[in-house]
């Protein structure tokens, strides 16, 4: 069995915004190959400051994802209402437009029936297929400790940047999660996401068809099109940035320079 790193972020996945795990795993690839490596996963809670601290002691800081063991709540697995979010928070609190290539969508309202406000991203890279990896892990809770408090996960704690403590062998006969494949968190490794937008049903529809039976070549015309048409409704008059500025753009701080321009249009 493949041995995990003793510090990592770990994150559970499921049924999201109407999507199964299978069609959200398959489009994040096609995000992953359009973006040269780079691509955006959704998480309903800030890491807070966790990942930075983490990654000042480690060479590259390790994201693993899991299948949830839990059935998906019906919130999930039928929202009442879907957003695209279109644009994240940087270090100085300007809101800036995502590359042109992301897409992160969330159900647009918590379970009380509030609307969401706010909703967050890792920043992952990978060199290899998300939907080809096999990974020879399992990961036991009981093991692990978050990384800046020491304190054991939430049950309902979804994703964490955690250290693995030494235990015994009796963890191995409690009940452990599978990876279904691993990234690399980049600079600035989670993002605050701004400008959601409720998608209608005919956009609802047509990410689905494509998700399930499209291919990379459709999927990359879809998102354009709906992030364009999405974006052209928006007054970005008080928050349009150049996106040019690499130092600016530090989760995209290796795409190739052929992407940069086109980024700088979005």
């Amino acid at each position: 069995m493949s041995k995990l790193p003793p510090t990592f972020c770990w994150t559970k996945m499921g049924t999201e915004s109407g999507e199964s795990l299978e069609a959200i795993i398959r489009r994040k690839e096609w995000e992953r190959q359009l973006g040269g490596g780079y691509f955006l996963w959704g998480i309903g809670q800030s890491l807070g400051g966790n990942a930075r601290v983490a990654a000042r002691d480690i060479a590259s800081l390790r994201a693993f994802f899991s299948p949830m063991v839990s059935k998906p709540k019906a919130i999930d697995v039928k929202p009442t209402e879907v957003v695209l979010w279109n644009a994240w928070v940087d270090g100085q609190g300007q809101i800036r437009e995502l590359p042109i290539h992301c897409f992160v969508t969330s159900r647009a309202s918590l379970p009380s029936g509030r609307k969401k406000e706010s909703h967050y991203a890792l920043v992952c890279f990978s060199n290899r297929k998300l939907d080809a990896q096999q990974e020879d892990i399992c990961i036991f809770p009981s093991y692990l400790r978050n990384v800046t408090t020491n304190k054991p996960l939430g049950a309902s704690q979804v994703t964490a940047v955690v250290r693995v403590e030494q235990g015994t062998d009796e963890a191995y006969i409690t009940k452990g999660y599978s990876i279904s494949f691993s990234s690399e968190l980049r600079s600035p490794y989670c993002v605050q996401l701004a400008q959601p937008v409720l998608l209608d049903a005919r956009e609802l529809f047509e990410i689905k068809a494509i998700s399930d039976s499209g291919d990379i070549e459709s999927w990359s015309a879809l998102v354009r099109c709906l992030r364009s048409r999405i974006l052209n409704r928006m007054d970005w008059i008080q928050c349009r940035l150049d996106l040019g500025e690499v130092d600016k753009l530090s989760f995209a701080d290796s795409l190739n320079p052929l992407e940069y321009s086109e980024f700088s249009n979005v």
